[in-house]
């Protein structure tokens, strides 16, 4: 067995093992697909190859042979929180509406955000509300939501018009001093990782507490945000 340390399930190896298992029209469909969850693009892809896997009886083979990162405790979560990525997939697929606009545009209608998650999609599809020609971090494999540092996991990875990383930070509730802190460690850690020597990073809240806003003001390229809350009702 070669030894791997991939900690997300290796996507090109994962191909290649389908292939060689007999499974290669399947590989081939969701390599090539287009399909999204909201922001999720490659997690997708990594969640229905681990269906795929699952469904064959093959999963425990492919951990042996090209990712024993998912035999550890780390890597059952990661499988846990993929299979979760799947169900709701498959949810979206039997609506009429793709998954990706229904979780675009539910929060666009006024619909409130009832969880981190919806806020953190809706805004990697709508960059440019926080600042014009923000995008998400296109360099990497890894998807720019749910970016993962050291075992943590930044909400959004972003990059300004002039090619910048943006480290996005979300607060459903109230954005407390000690965000600052999170932020300025993945600040740190996107710096080593794509050498680089600034690294933006935006706060965005339901209520900035003053002390947060206090404690942004001695820190250098930190901008805050507040959101609010709306809903819409409809006759049915």
């Amino acid at each position: 067995m070669e030894d791997q340390s991939f900690e997300n399930l290796p996507l090109k190896l994962a191909y290649g093992f389908l292939l060689s298992n007999g499974f290669g029209k399947e590989a081939t469909e969701i390599r090539e697909s287009k399909a999204k969850l909201g922001s999720y693009d490659s997690t997708l892809k990594r969640a229905r190859i681990l269906a795929e896997l699952i469904r064959n009886q093959l999963l425990d083979q492919f951990i042996a042979e090209h990712w024993p990162h998912g035999a550890t405790l780390e890597g059952q979560k990661r499988i846990r929180r993929l299979n979760k990525i799947y169900s709701r997939y498959q949810e979206s697929i039997g609506n009429e509406t793709a998954g990706s606009a229904v979780e675009e545009d539910e929060p666009e209608k006024g619909t409130a955000f009832a969880y981190e998650e919806h806020l953190r999609d809706f805004l990697a599809q709508h960059l440019e509300r926080l600042e014009k020609g923000l995008r998400p971090w296109s360099k990497g494999d890894e998807d720019a939501v749910e970016f993962p540092v050291d075992g943590r996991r930044i909400d959004i990875l972003a990059e300004d018009k002039g090619g910048q990383p943006v480290v996005i930070e979300l607060k459903v509730s109230r954005g407390h001093e000690r965000t600052i802190g999170q932020a300025l460690y993945y600040r740190a850690k996107i710096k080593e990782m794509f050498k680089v020597d600034r690294v933006r990073i935006f706060i965005v809240a339901l209520e900035l507490t003053l002390e947060l806003r206090a404690a942004a003001k001695e820190v250098s390229d930190v901008s805050l945000f507040e959101y609010a809350i709306s809903m819409t009702i409809k006759p049915l």
